[in-house]
């Protein structure tokens, strides 16, 4: 076959390839795949961007263990000192510093994930990805920048008296727990702040008065006697995960209420999380 037979029979071949639309949705699980596939963007890009931060500051780095050190001293002088909250609870820095610890890391993911759309439209309008990669850098970056706040959590909960136990090694299942259930909630926040760009003004109020509805500065069994107000609370997922991550590093009290909404909330909302950021993923910033 000489070479202008075999090009015309590519030629003919080619019109018997389909072509790929690249407007189309794939299907979830293609889509997971392909995000797995790109996992590094995830990863590497949240991990230069924790780098970058406090680079032009004396101490640099160093204030991701001191914002929340300042932090918690604040809380413990006004509610610890002046207010006098403690009522019920024998260590009171321990389970202020955890629980303070637990809300505002949820509370910058779920922030920072309400602008990872709209803050990346140029990427998104110039190379084609899945989407659920930014509000996922989101979550692993602010994860990383509270390690340290978590590693001072633990020395400072050593020097109040507290001693490690087997419940300790408990601790990593709460973490994980609060991780799929915060990878879910960046989902959710995405998603909204896309279509409602006033979210990342809203949701700092939110957060004030989810913080009181959280149990972070008050003990609830002290304060709270009603059963269906305590119920109540235990539909709370941050509230759940901080009463867990109370009882394996103070020892305080957990019900099975508690037990069952952390395990229900890191379950479903990753899962319903997905669902909805999936469903207009395409439209997400075009």
């Amino acid at each position: 076959m000489d070479g202008e037979s075999r090009y015309a029979s590519s030629h003919d071949n080619a019109h018997l390839r389909p072509l790929i639309d690249l407007t189309s949705r794939p299907t979830s699980l293609n889509y997971l795949r392909e995000a797995w596939r790109r996992r590094e963007f995830a990863i590497v890009v949240p991990a230069q961007d924790l780098r970058a931060q406090n680079m032009d500051t004396t101490l640099g780095q160093f204030w991701h263990l001191m914002n929340p050190a300042l932090l918690v001293g604040v809380y413990f002088l006004v509610f610890g000192v002046v207010i006098d909250t403690s009522r019920g609870v024998s260590n009171f820095l321990g389970f202020l510093i955890v629980g303070i610890v637990l809300f505002h890391l949820t509370q910058r993911v779920v922030q920072e994930a309400a602008v990872s759309i709209t803050q990346n439209l140029g990427l998104i309008r110039s190379i084609q990805f899945p989407r659920i990669l930014l509000p996922a850098a989101t979550v692993n970056g602010q994860t990383a920048a509270f390690v340290p706040a978590i590693v001072l959590a633990l020395l400072a909960v050593l020097t109040t008296g507290e001693r490690p136990s087997m419940r300790w090694l408990l601790l990593p299942l709460v973490l994980l727990a609060q991780f799929v259930f915060n990878f879910g909630s960046a989902l959710i926040s995405a998603r909204i702040g896309t279509a409602v760009p006033d979210l990342r003004h809203i949701l700092p109020h939110l957060f004030r008065l989810l913080f009181y509805a959280s149990g972070v500065i008050f003990s609830v069994d002290a304060f709270v006697h009603s059963f269906a107000w305590r119920r109540a609370f235990a539909l709370n997922p941050i509230y759940d995960l901080i009463t867990c991550a109370r009882w394996c590093l103070l020892g305080q009290a957990v019900d099975v209420w508690v037990l069952a909404g952390t395990v229900a909330w890191s379950v479903l909302m990753p899962i319903v999380g997905f669902m909805i950021f999936f469903r207009s993923e395409q439209r997400l910033g075009a």
